[in-house]
């Protein structure tokens, strides 16, 4: 199915996907291989940058510091991920090894070792004069310590994307690119009504992965949970002389964390990618966006903090960089929110996944699919739910102050 619904004509579908961003694209895949008629609806362009799920590359780490209520999700989606790249003829991921460095008290360094040892994943402790003579590129204090995990892998975003887009219609799912749906109207016999700008379909369930966009559509149990935030993302270029130990293989994925708490990620530049370098803060220059704005470009004032928090862990990288912006849809504890609606009964979602979500793309979209046709999921997302406990603070990886003006998520 392509261009627009034909207006008046209500085609019944079991389920219909609200938003193919990497989320609603697993979604409709999952739930084409459950054979169910499925529709996914998208608002702008396959490949369009509004949102949260384009560019080049992602990381993929399961020593997460963030805490290893997220490992179930992360263990399946890392089988999800093996499966999609050896289904499609690019490769979706490579393993690169994932390196979080930081001071020795850091909550990077203590909460990956302490999530690594509990679950089971394989991991090294190294410390300054490990990191240096194993990964050149790195200059690191000689008090700095590292977790390395060997199976850490480098994603390449757009074309994962675009692989659960192509195997979802080859699975039987239909889908409709520049179409905006503009609201939900439940229905008798536990159908729904999605209606766009002249045209309006039913189906049995809805699926919403709309980001930043979701509080449209469950204004009262999830808009005022999440605040959609601008960051910038930069690439840089190495010194010829340094670039061997820039690639894959001499350089993993990477997170650092300063004395402060401030959080930096990177990865390499690989062959077939445009491109430099891939830099960008975690948890600085965050800010309020209108998600139906223009998107606003790093400033040079922006690349050149980046630039001097990295110049001394990465002496090769240049002090000029390009930068573009992304769209980071927080909830207040940095977690996410998955689960089904309290407001319309059939509509299930999955939002603020906060700048840490798109490795977990496979793993999420099979919860949503069956949440959506279950009713219940076989892996537990109790601890994502919009009801649970208070939020945690949202300063720094070690619950340090990184610069409040930067980091805390405004009242909404």
């Amino acid at each position: 199915m392509s261009g627009a619904i034909t207006p008046a004509i209500r085609p019944a579908y079991d389920v219909v996907v609200i938003g193919l961003g990497i989320m609603g694209a697993s979604a409709l895949f999952h739930l084409s291989q459950r054979g169910m008629k499925v529709l996914g609806v998208e608002a702008h362009g396959p490949l369009h940058d509004l949102g949260s799920s384009h560019g080049q590359t992602r990381i993929f780490r399961r020593a997460y510091w963030e805490g290893e209520q997220y490992v179930p999700l992360l263990n399946r989606s890392y089988a999800g991920w093996m499966e999609l790249n050896d289904a499609t003829h690019d490769t979706i991921a490579l393993k690169t090894g994932g390196l979080f460095v930081g001071p020795p008290d850091s909550g990077l360094v203590q909460g990956s070792r302490e999530t690594a040892t509990r679950c089971g994943i394989d991991h090294e402790y190294l410390d300054a004069g490990e990191i240096s003579r194993r990964f050149p590129a790195f200059h690191v204090r000689d008090d700095a310590v590292a977790v390395y995990e060997p199976d850490a892998l480098m994603l390449f975003a757009d074309r994962a994307r675009l692989g659960y887009l192509s195997r979802a219609a080859s699975g039987g799912a239909h889908m409709v690119h520049g179409q905006a749906v503009r609201s939900l109207k439940p229905e008798a016999g536990d159908a729904i009504t999605v209606f766009g700008d002249g045209w309006q379909v039913s189906c049995g369930a809805v699926v919403l992965t709309t980001g930043g966009w979701i509080g449209d559509f469950l204004p009262g149990e999830i808009g005022a949970l999440v605040t959609p935030m601008r960051i910038p993302v930069y690439e840089f270029d190495v010194a010829e002389s340094c670039e061997r130990d820039h690639l894959p293989g001499r350089f993993p994925v990477f997170l650092f964390e300063d004395a402060e708490g401030t959080l930096v990620y990177g990865l390499p530049k690989w062959r077939s990618v445009d491109g430099g370098l891939k830099l960008g803060f975690h948890n600085r220059q965050l800010s309020p966006l209108d998600v139906d704005g223009a998107r606003r470009p790093p400033t040079d004032a922006e690349r050149r903090e980046l630039w001097r928090t990295i110049k001394a862990l990465l002496p090769g990288v240049h002090s000029t960089g390009r930068g573009t912006s992304c769209v980071y849809t927080m909830s207040r504890d940095e977690s996410f929110l998955i689960g089904r609606s309290r407001e319309m009964d059939g509509v299930v979602y999955a939002s603020a996944c906060s700048g840490h979500g798109f490795k977990f793309a496979p793993g999420i979209g099979e919860v949503l699919a069956q949440l959506a046709i279950d009713g219940r999921s076989t892996v537990d997302v109790s601890a994502f739910a919009p009801e649970r406990p208070g939020p945690r603070p949202t300063s720094g990886a070690a619950g340090n102050s990184a610069d409040a003006t930067h980091r805390e998520i405004p009242d909404t």
